[in-house]
């Protein structure tokens, strides 16, 4: 992989280059075109371990998108591409099934949940470098409820905002993440799960001058999985606001944090 560094920049193919940007990353990533054929790994006996490493990829990134599915308010508060990380910190858990065969392995996050516990959607800023004060939750597989209470923030004490929007709120998700099996030559979840929307909760804009009193948040899932493969998912976000049109006070794109609290 290189980088553009002179004035010249551009993002596409030309011959047997890619140019392209990455959120995250400066400049413009240059690659070359190279290695085999869409045909050979398809059907080459000499890519026969790419094509099963591929497959069980295929999988976490099914996975992944469990997950993501989970976090949706969250991810506009990432500040880089938090789904390669997630797929890679799948692969141990994918590693655990020793009774399929490699290429099939099934992606059983119940099995390992607490792997995603704290788990940061930013780099620059994390949440924890922010809101510089315990998050205290509870969070029950069983009755599918989670609460989280912040103790009181006071600006440059225990709440450091790296930036000057004057306002704040936070906001929490409550998700059921599905447990991922191959499925001949490709990978999915009980489709059950597509119809358990995950529930999340906001307060109101606080002015960053004057921090927030003691928060508190509760979450219920309102309808139980109908089997024993999913994990419990809580996330907790810091949303940065400013006044717009008419005096509303809206969302900045781009700002603040957010992280995984606990997986059940």
């Amino acid at each position: 992989m290189a980088r553009l560094t002179s004035h010249l920049t551009f993002t596409g193919s030309i011959g047997d280059l890619t140019a392209y940007t990455m959120r995250g990353t400066d400049g413009v990533i240059l690659r070359s075109k190279s290695g085999p054929t869409k045909e050979e790994i398809k059907h080459s006996p000499a890519y026969n371990i790419t094509r099963r490493n591929n497959s069980e990829f295929g999988g976490r990134s099914t996975a992944t998108s469990g997950i993501m599915r989970g976090l949706y308010l969250q991810k506009p508060l990432a500040d880089y591409r938090i789904a390669g990380t997630l797929n890679a910190l799948l692969k141990p858990i994918q590693v655990l099934d020793t009774e399929s065969e490699f290429g099939k392995r099934n992606v059983c996050l119940s099995k390992q949940p607490h792997l995603l516990a704290g788990f940061q959607l930013n780099n620059q800023a994390p949440f924890d470098t922010i809101v510089r004060t315990p998050v205290v939750y509870t969070l029950s597989r069983e009755e599918l409820r989670a609460t989280i209470d912040i103790a009181e923030l006071v600006p440059g004490i225990n709440l450091v905002v790296p930036n000057d929007h004057p306002y704040y709120r936070f906001q929490a998700m409550l998700a059921i993440v599905p447990d991922v099996f191959s499925a001949g030559d490709n990978y999915k979840a009980d489709p059950s799960y597509d119809r358990l929307f995950p529930e999340a909760v906001r307060t109101e804009w606080f002015p960053l001058e004057s921090g927030s009193p003691d928060i508190h948040l509760a979450l219920q899932l309102p309808t139980p999985p109908v089997n024993a493969a999913f994990s419990v998912m809580l996330s907790i976000g810091i949303c940065m606001g400013k006044v717009g049109h008419g005096g509303k006070i809206e969302q900045v794109k781009k700002a603040g944090a957010a992280k995984i609290v606990a997986v059940v």
